[in-house]
């Protein structure tokens, strides 16, 4: 029996040529592929906005509605393609179980330019073959042929596009913003001309380069105003002004107060989380309101926000959603700073702070949640409890773990992967910092030394074993891999019942008492290992 992890079925393909300023809308449920081949191309889903041009690829989850929308001034030329994915979940003598699957891709879409030629003519072939007939088998080949194409490409030419090394600029941007930055030193500094850096920039975050440095100047102020013992002056010059009158003005202009009035306010009631959510539990306090996405809310938090509102957890909220929740703060994930749109609207509402995510001590993170809501005694309390707790973990362990014994925690990717996290993601920080356990040695080396996380073929996964091996799972297709692939199977771990499956849906986000309940699930892991 031939056995896929994964399959398609074809429901539309097409060849379409528009004017200049033409339009064109697709209501569907399918996932959605686009293909330029010539021109420009706007598409619009949702909040999400993608500028495309000639031999770009932009790959989407399922939508509502998708526009398209031709934004050159010539004829736009383009290939579409509409299919449902199914995902290999069980496994039996007779027969081979598969279910839908709607997340496959990134929420932001794979997208990526300089498409092969390859690539293009497989499509081509697929547009002539689902003409006659879209779910006929050869279709179905084409199609599974073009997908892999595609992220493999993506994979391999990522690192070379303005957007893939998009987040590297803003890293920089970031951390040099105290300083005398100007559009033209970045643009040098990466290697890109003035022009089309500043044309880029745009496209990729709706700011113009000043306006998202003085963003994330702001943004820094407010950190620097909960320190009472600065002055606004020497908050200015911390986020790389001279003058403290001319950052009240700006701060105010942004955040609708004076700094003095946002220092004094930290009477916080009704707060929305976007991410950090267990990180604010444990300061004690509840949000009104959350993103119900696991990598806000593991299933293992459901109950402790019970009584907050839900709001959906693969969307952002819409200015009326803002309205009506009434937040008096936000708490938001940096990653956000490239949708202008939502953070203009979330500081029309309310403060907003944003936060680096998976970046900080998991520790840290909860004091500096503690500082903004103005509870640094309640998250110094569960820090201290939350050491305490790990101390008498350690001493539980110390009879079920030989002290020579190494362990790892590690993701299952799709296509063969297997990703390798740094501490702050998973789970990790509890192994490798609360709980003292020793890493594997490559793991060490090349993960945890450096701080980075690491992805390898899954047949590269016997040189940074573990005695111990924590393997976050998404399916229960990916489960049966342990069991029945030989690269796992001869692992020693394997052979003494030494691999324990996390489910992503509880370890997606480790962050405050989310990272306390996820040690319960770790510990009980190896004491009650067969």
């Amino acid at each position: 029996m031939l056995r896929q992890n994964r399959v398609y079925s074809l429901k539309k393909g097409s060849h379409i040529c528009t004017d200049v300023k033409e339009e064109a809308e697709y209501e569907t449920e399918l996932t959605v592929l686009f293909i330029i081949l010539s021109g420009a191309a706007e598409i619009q889903s949702g909040d999400q906005m993608f500028n495309l041009e000639s031999s770009s690829v932009l790959v989407m989850n399922p939508q509502e509605k998708v526009k398209i929308r031709n934004i050159g001034g010539t004829e736009l030329i383009y290939n579409v393609f509409f299919f449902l994915i199914y995902e290999l979940i069980g496994v039996s003598e007779k027969e081979l179980r598969y279910q839908h699957v709607s997340d496959l891709f990134p929420h932001s879409g794979l997208f990526y330019s300089q498409v092969s030629a390859e690539v293009k003519n497989i499509a081509a072939q697929l547009i002539k073959t689902a003409a006659e007939e879209a779910e006929n088998s050869k279709a179905i080949y084409l199609l599974n042929d073009l997908i892999a194409k595609i992220e493999d490409e993506y994979l391999s030419l990522g690192r070379r596009t303005f957007g893939s090394s998009f987040h590297s600029i803003l890293q920089y941007i970031s951390l040099h913003s105290h300083q005398a930055l100007s559009r033209d030193a970045v643009a040098k500094y990466f290697g890109y001309h003035p022009n089309y850096f500043s044309e880029r920039f745009k496209k990729e975050t709706g700011w113009s380069f000043s306006d998202y440095l003085s963003q994330i100047r702001m943004d820094k102020a407010k950190f620097f105003l909960l320190e009472h013992t600065l002055t606004i002056g020497e908050v200015a010059r911390k986020v790389g002004y001279q003058d403290g009158l001319y950052l009240s003005r700006k701060f105010r202009k942004q955040n609708g107060m004076s700094p003095s009035e946002f220092r004094k306010g930290r009477e916080f009631e009704r707060i929305f989380t976007f991410q950090f959510t267990g990180a604010l539990l444990a300061t004690g306090i509840k949000p009104t309101a959350v993103l119900s996405s696991y990598s806000n809310v593991p299933e293992l938090l459901r109950e402790e926000v019970s009584s907050s509102i839900q709001l959906a957890p693969d969307r952002l909220p819409t200015i009326e959603q803002w309205r009506d929740l009434k937040p008096d703060l936000i708490i938001a994930p940096t990653y956000l700073y490239p949708n202008q749109k939502i953070i203009e609207e979330m500081e029309s509402i309310a403060p907003v702070m944003m936060l680096d995510w998976d970046t900080h001590d998991r520790l840290e993170e909860v004091k500096i949640i503690g500082r903004i809501v103005g509870r640094e005694a309640q998250s110094n309390e569960w820090i201290q409890a939350f050491e305490e707790k790990a101390e008498s973990a350690r001493k539980m362990l110390k009879g079920a773990l030989q002290e020579e014994e190494t362990v790892g925690l590690y993701e299952l990717r799709d296509n063969g992967k297997v990703g390798i996290w740094r501490s702050t993601a998973r789970g990790a920080y509890n192994l490798y910092t609360m709980l003292k356990l020793t890493p594997a040695k490559r793991i060490q080396k090349e993960v945890l030394g450096p701080n980075k996380h690491l992805i390898i073929s899954e047949d590269e996964i016997s040189t940074y074993a573990a005695d111990h091996m924590f393997v976050v799972i998404h399916t229960a297709m990916q489960a049966s891999r342990i069991v029945e692939t030989e690269h796992w199977r001869q692992l020693p771990a394997a052979k003494n019942g030494q691999i324990y499956l996390l489910r992503l849906e509880d370890f997606w986000a480790s962050e405050g008492v989310a990272l306390e309940k996820q040690l319960d699930i770790q510990v009980k892991c190896i004491l009650n290992r067969s």
